[in-house]
């Protein structure tokens, strides 16, 4: 099978292109941006900047957006990695099901991974038709309801009941198929000590599917309706589930927290519910005391900007400091909700109210004056080997900072806060980091000069004229494109005509190599252009060849400058004026 290779990913080109040729971009974008006509194409605000004026375009005819504010643009498949911050295969994957593709699956481990995907979504249905039972689920509704979890939040969270059974899941799943070694490999059951079976992992819990960023269910956790212990009880790491390397809620709350700018961050499951209760769409829950780096990895694909609520009590306060510290480092802007002592984000709500709880939330500190408040909170700042203590426990989460700017500000802050000399804690500071490891952060790639004129309107011209493709077959140079930017983009064009391929606007940024390529590609679609002529093709070739031969002068000229043999020269002056000529003959 023919194989291409994608921005470092390896695929089944029949695959990639029955997904391009199932969808359309105008329909895509659409989901995501409104579009209204402007000539033969639709314009709308980027999505991927900021602008009160639409600058961004999307072309039906070459299957191409492009914003002329950030310069940004691709096809489908780009578009999709740009606005879910996802890889190759995760876009190509993710518009297959979009658009009913089926996704090859012929690993072996593929498929055992889709079996399990299959088994757990299996196991979320029975677990919700035992809760909407009308006799096994209603000790778990009288919960619910105490809780302040309505029917339309369960069903969105897709909560159910696990009965007091040791083996209604397995039956179950046995009548459905799946075997009981599956079972196990999927965390769904145990097996007996004495080998005489296998028995439900989940009994008389309140079940929360666990859900990866796409919907699909890949773990569960349930709670204990009784004194069972523990009162939280995880599905253990499997092939479909690792431990922090998902966030609870974020394939509801992903859209609410682009649209919001930020992320609330909150410990447990029912923390999320009440915050989606309430109001806050927003919100994850991290399924453990602390962030993960592949956590942090997954939320930045929606924002750099995060409000942590752990529970107000130590524990709590130390979660967020080791959230904080992961966040910070991972570059985002990071605020701390102060909770009373003994509370959770649960408890607040529902005894202050959805409000209360907003203005907590509106007003939550930095994440470095929340650490000097609970440094302070915790030493008698009358003493100064307390208040030194107290530098010394923030000033490595300061040193995290990887602008000196922002560093020597919180410096100055925490001095002032703690009473003491500026230079005493800058000179901390440096000690600091000296001795930890810092980090130097670098400017963007700047995205490349534009071609020159003449350049871009060579490939146009390639691209819309037939005959204009043949001329450049037979006429060009390859020299000729040497230090042009469209080198690689010419190229592939010739070759899919040697090849007797179609050549157009999607098949040739298909065919393309390099992410440089596609960019500029893209950027010459949407160049405003007159129509032109074939004819054009040869003025431009004639236009590259003048310009080789230009380069290859000055190339004979700054050698002239560099030897002292009188023969050598003068061969060499010979050859520069023949090239003199040659450049004469084509102005």
């Amino acid at each position: 099978m023919l194989q291409v290779t994608r921005l470092g990913v390896t695929g089944s080109s029949e695959f990639v292109e029955a997904v391009r040729s199932a969808g359309d971009i105008v329909r895509l974008v659409s989901d995501y941006v409104p579009l209204k006509p402007s000539g033969t194409r639709l314009k709308g605000l980027c999505p991927f900047h900021q602008e009160k004026t639409p600058s961004f375009s999307v072309d039906p005819g070459s299957q191409l957006f492009y914003c002329f504010g950030c310069q940004t643009g691709g096809d489908i498949f780009k578009f999709v990695m740009l606005y879910e911050k996802v890889g190759f295969r995760e876009a190509l994957e993710m518009l297959a099901h979009r658009w009913g593709v089926p996704v090859p699956t012929t690993r072996p481990e593929e498929n055992r991974r889709r079996r399990l995907l299959e088994m757990n979504q299996a196991a979320a249905a029975f677990y919700r038709r035992q809760l909407l039972d009308a006799r096994t689920g209603k000790k778990c509704r009288d919960y619910l309801e105490h809780r302040g979890i309505d029917t339309e939040l369960a069903s969105n969270l897709e909560l159910g009941y696990a009965p007091d059974s040791w083996d209604a899941l397995r039956d179950h799943l046995l009548s459905k198929r799946f075997r009981p070694e599956q079972m196990i490999e999927a965390g769904l059951v145990l097996a007996r000590k004495d080998g005489r079976g296998e028995y439900d992992r989940f009994r008389n819990r309140l079940v929360f599917p666990i859900r990866d960023v796409t919907g699909r269910t890949v773990a569960f956790g349930g709670r204990a309706l009784d004194d069972t212990e523990p009162k939280y009880l995880n599905s253990p790491e499997t092939p479909t589930y690792v431990k922090g390397s998902h966030l609870y809620g974020l394939d509801l709350a992903r859209e609410a927290i682009r649209r919001e700018g930020l992320a609330i961050i909150v410990e447990g499951y029912l923390d999320l519910a009440a915050l989606l209760h309430a109001g806050f769409d927003n919100a994850v829950a991290s399924l453990g005391t602390a962030f993960s780096p592949a956590q942090a990895q997954l939320l930045a694909r929606y924002t750099n900007r995060v409000v942590v609520s752990y529970d107000g009590d130590t524990a709590g306060g130390a979660a967020a400091a080791r959230s904080l510290d992961l966040l910070l480092g991972k570059g985002f802007q990071v605020q701390v909700v102060e909770l009373p002592e003994k509370m959770d984000p649960d408890d607040l709500i529902r005894k202050q109210g959805a409000e209360a709880y907003g203005q907590l939330v509106s007003g939550a500190p930095g994440y470095l004056e929340f650490l000097v408040r609970r440094e302070a909170k915790a030493r008698d700042l009358d003493r100064v080997e307390e208040r030194v203590a107290a530098v010394n426990a923030v000033l490595p989460h300061v040193a995290r900072l990887s602008s000196s700017i922002e560093r020597a500000s919180m410096a100055g802050y925490l001095a002032d806060t703690l009473h003491i000399e500026d230079e005493l804690v800058l000179q901390e500071l440096r000690s600091v980091l000296t001795s930890g490891r810092g980090r130097v952060r670098h400017p963007a790639a700047d995205a490349g000069k534009e071609p020159r004129e003449v350049e871009a309107r060579l490939v146009s011209l390639l691209l819309r004229f037939e005959a204009g493709r043949e001329i450049a077959l037979h006429d060009l140079d390859p020299g000729d494109l040497d230090g042009t930017r469209v080198a690689d983009i010419v190229g592939t064009i010739l070759r899919l005509v040697k090849d007797g391929r179609d050549v157009d606007y999607t098949t040739l940024f298909s065919a393309l190599e390099r992410d440089e390529d596609r960019d500029l590609l893209t950027r010459i679609a949407f160049r405003n252009e007159p129509e032109g002529e074939v004819a054009e093709v040869e003025g431009c070739l004639c236009s590259l060849r003048r310009q080789r031969l230009v380069r290859e002068r000055k190339k004979l000229q700054r050698q002239i400058q560099t030897i002292a043999d009188p023969a050598a020269i003068d061969a060499l002056l010979m050859e520069t004026q023949q090239l003199a000529r040659q450049i004469d003959a084509l102005s």
